[in-house]
């Protein structure tokens, strides 16, 4: 299925028309190959999670709030092995073709990627369309995986109420993998899946949880001490590792929650690891 096809037929007409400015919740896409991308609203929010969230990580701390102050767009959806054979077709992502483990191509999410490989795609996108394209800093990623949202996960507390939302470890990837701790229900996916196949969070957001892991710019810290408090990247400390977010469809529950936190070596590619993209916008 074509990623369009994800979309009412209003939008698709404003895809199609520049805009030079706009306002939360617009939807918009700069080039016929070009992932749709979503205005978020400006804010603030607590980086982290509270002490009394269950499987909490200490490298989620310490909690502390954080001011979005400038417009920004995320991808509606994870990047496809559709979009990513579109940019080696034209010249770039360093011509690297992904493989996708024998599960077919399409709109299924991209995995096999490593931070390196994700560089090379949204310098692609940056110079076909003369706008800049980025990773998300970690801070932008978990504002737009929450959506407004203070629990563990955007559709509540439990794991178990997660399979309408989220693409992770579940009773049918325990069928096929008997030692994968598993949420208490069943989604009928057992690998990554094609986007948009679960339901969004409330800033019209897919798969911010589970699906693939996804890349963001900053480099690996052990603690929040220190971190930038205006939703930059924070570019120092061990940036041999690179931080990924949001859990996979393989993912434990203690893994597919907004405040989970991973990191990965520059080169290193999973069958689990994808990528989204942000761009920055003027707004009205």
């Amino acid at each position: 299925m074509n990623s369009l096809q994800l979309l009412p037929i209003a939008i698709v007409a404003l895809l199609a028309s520049p805009a030079a400015a706009f306002g939360p919740g617009d939807e918009f896409r700069d080039c016929d190959v070009c992932p749709v991308m979503v205005v978020v609203p400006t804010g603030s929010f607590s980086v982290g999670s509270p002490e009394s969230e269950d499987e909490r990580s200490e490298n989620e701390g310490p909690r502390h709030e954080v001011v979005i102050e400038s417009s920004f767009a995320v991808g509606k959806f994870e990047i496809t092995f559709d979009q990513w054979d579109d940019c080696v077709e034209a010249g770039g992502c360093d011509g690297y073709s992904a493989s996708d483990n024998g599960l077919g191509r399409g709109n299924r999410a991209l995995f096999n990627v490593s931070w390196l490989h994700a560089q090379s795609y949204v310098d692609w996108l940056t110079k076909t369309t003369g706008e800049r394209y980025r990773l998300l800093s970690e801070a932008e990623w978990e504002y737009s995986a929450r959506a407004g949202t203070t629990t563990a996960r955007y559709w509540g507390q439990s794991p178990d109420q997660g399979c309408r939302y989220a693409n992770a470890a579940d009773l049918s990837t325990g069928d096929a993998f008997p030692d994968f701790q598993a949420a208490n229900c069943r989604d009928g996916s057992i690998f990554a899946e094609i986007v948009g196949s679960f339901s969004a969070n409330d800033f019209a957001l897919y798969d911010m949880l589970g699906n693939v892991y996804e890349w963001v710019e900053d480099c690996w810290h052990d603690s929040y001490d220190g971190a930038p408090q205006n939703g930059t990247s924070w570019t120092t400390g061990d940036c041999s590792k690179r931080i990924l977010r949001g859990g996979s469809w393989g993912s434990k529950p203690s893994s597919v929650r907004s405040a989970y936190r991973g990191s990965g070596s520059l080169d290193s590619k999973s069958f689990n690891t994808g990528l989204r993209v942000a761009r920055d916008v003027e707004s009205h």
